[in-house]
This record gives C-alpha cells, structure tokens and sequence, in this order.
C-alpha cells in the first residue's frame, strides 16, 4: 500500500480510482476504458477520442525514491513495448485518431528522473519508422501523479460520499513553547484578551492556570490550523481560495462588531465561532471535509482572530 496526500492505495485500487479520475475529466473528449479482462493487456488502461492514452501504475508497498523511480522507469518501458507490440489492435480501436500523449499515472513522484526517461522514450517512440501510422508527429510521453487530477479527486469523493481526510498531527508541547518562545507578542495579547474570558473568577492563582491552559489551547489551534491551511492549498487550492475569502470578510465585519458590542467576551467569542461555521456551512464545506477537519478550520480562525487582533474583548 502506499499513503498519500489524497488517499491509501494498492495496485488495483489505484487502477479503479484512477478509472474514475479520467472518466470525470475526460469525459467530454470521449474517453474509453480499456478492461484487460475483455481486450487482453495492451499497455493502456484507457484513451480519448483526442488522442490521449493513459497507462496507470502503483506498487502494492512503500518504496525509497530510488526503488520507486526504477519500478516506475521499468513499467513505462515495457508498457510502450506494449503499444508497439499491439499497435495493429490499438488502430481497431483508435481508427484514424493518432496519440497525441502516452500518459503515466501514478500516485507519487519521489524522483524527477521518470520524467526524463519519459522523454527520452518519446524521442525514441517519435522516430520509429514502423509506429509512425499511430503516433502522432508532436508525439509525447508524460508522467502525472495524483495532483494533475486534484480537482477531480475531490469531485469524485463527493460522488461516492466519501469526504475528504487529512493526516495531520497536533502540534506537541515542544512546538506550542517555541512557538510562544518566539512570538513574545502575540503571547502578550492572547493572554490580555483571554483574561477577559475568566474576569469573574476570583481566585487569581486559578484564573491564571485557567489562561495560561486556554493559551496554550489557541496556539495548538493555530499552529495545526495552519498546517490544514497550508495542505489545502497545496491539494485543494479552489477550496482554500474560498475559504481565504469567507474568512476575511468575517474579520472585517469582526473590527466593526468588537468597537459597538454589548455581548460579554463569552458571548462574543461563541457568536463569532457560530457564524464562521455557519458561512463554512453554506459553502458545503461540512459535507466535503471529515468532522475534524471541519473542526481544525473553525478553530484556527478563532485563534488567529484572537492572535492578529479582529477579535478583541474589553473596549
């Protein structure tokens, strides 16, 4: 099995995900499946009616990037020895359409080697003599991993109901003490703001246990909220666009509610989480992230809020 930003797959999964993946972007170009089970293997799990073929390819265990590299480096040679070898049955199905590019799908990319193999394949593909009467003149080879198809990943997540996950770790005490360590600051006006919130305790000793706790709370928030953040920009850029937007527009209403407002610290603090869900809500957002991703993005902003000032208690 190998792990991914998107997902965990083996041979097979990878090859029925990936069915998917081109059938939901490629539809409109015609694409064709191609079973094995009913064609025979001929080095190409399906193609589009302009000129696109795609071979897909995952190793069933984790590899180093030098063993990866020589997997994937082996599977593309021998599946264009395929195309070579089939190329009279492939021209039944393709008809006059030649391949534009022979694409290589694979999960992961560990070493940028595999893309130069592939050009030295497409190279060498171009100038056989005998293959010229199904290749293209312009004719390629490329290698995409999962991240070509993000868009798609997520569309087809929301087709099987699945919703999407993310393997992100809570910051441990280490990194929440340099963190504050380092941002002395912020510290000072989380730790202003934050005793508004426990201003009726009359015990000193406990409101300020109950502080420093609700701190060290905001910064674990924070720091793995950014690492959600930083994830879905990376995979989910669309989403994260709009989630940049949603947020911002909240914090400037935000500056003009905390200067006219009434509402005790408590009041105001839950009010502002409420309606950042519910906004996130709207967007569907519930229905596309699992619960604890939901979660880690709702208290992030609150956090940040209270770190970079829009949310503040007092007058």
């Amino acid at each position: 099995m190998i792990q991914t930003r998107y997902g965990t797959y083996n041979g097979d999964s990878w090859e029925e995900h990936c069915q998917l993946l081109l059938k939901t972007k490629y539809g409109t170009d015609g694409y064709q499946e191609m079973t094995a089970h009913t064609s025979g293997d001929l080095g190409i799990e399906g193609y589009t009616r302009t000129g696109i073929v795609f071979q897909c390819y995952c190793p069933d265990e984790e590899y180093d990037a030098k063993k990866l590299y020589e997997a994937q480096r082996d599977k593309v040679t021998k599946d264009l020895g395929k195309l070579k070898r089939s190329k009279k049955q492939l021209m039944d199905f393709f008809g006059s359409v030649k391949i534009k590019k022979w694409i290589f799908l694979t999960p992961i990319i560990l070493n940028k080697d595999i893309v130069s193999h592939c050009q030295t394949k497409a190279q060498e593909y171009k100038g056989m003599k005998d293959m010229q009467d199904i290749l293209d003149p312009e004719f390629d080879v490329l290698v995409h991993d999962e991240g070509y198809y993000a868009e798609e990943i997520l569309l087809v997540k929301r087709i099987l109901e699945r919703k999407v996950e993310m393997d992100i770790v809570s910051p441990d005490k280490r990194e929440i003490i340099d963190w504050k360590n380092c941002e002395s600051e912020s510290i000072e006006i989380l730790n202003r703001k934050i005793g508004y919130l426990f201003e009726n305790i009359q015990d000193q000793q406990t409101k300020d246990n109950k502080t420093n706790r609700y701190v060290d709370l905001m910064v674990r928030n924070y720091l793995k909220g950014q690492k959600v953040l930083s994830r879905m920009q990376d995979t989910y850029g669309l989403l994260y666009e709009k989630q940049v937007r949603i947020k911002s527009s909240i914090a400037e209403h935000l500056e003009d509610e905390v200067l006219i407002t009434d509402l005790p610290p408590k009041q105001l603090l839950d009010q502002t989480l409420s309606k950042y869900k519910d906004a996130l809500k709207s967007e569907k957002f519930h229905e596309i992230f699992e619960f604890s991703i939901y979660e880690d993005l709702c208290k992030e902003a609150i956090s940040e809020w209270l770190i970079n000032c829009p949310l503040d208690f007092g007058g």
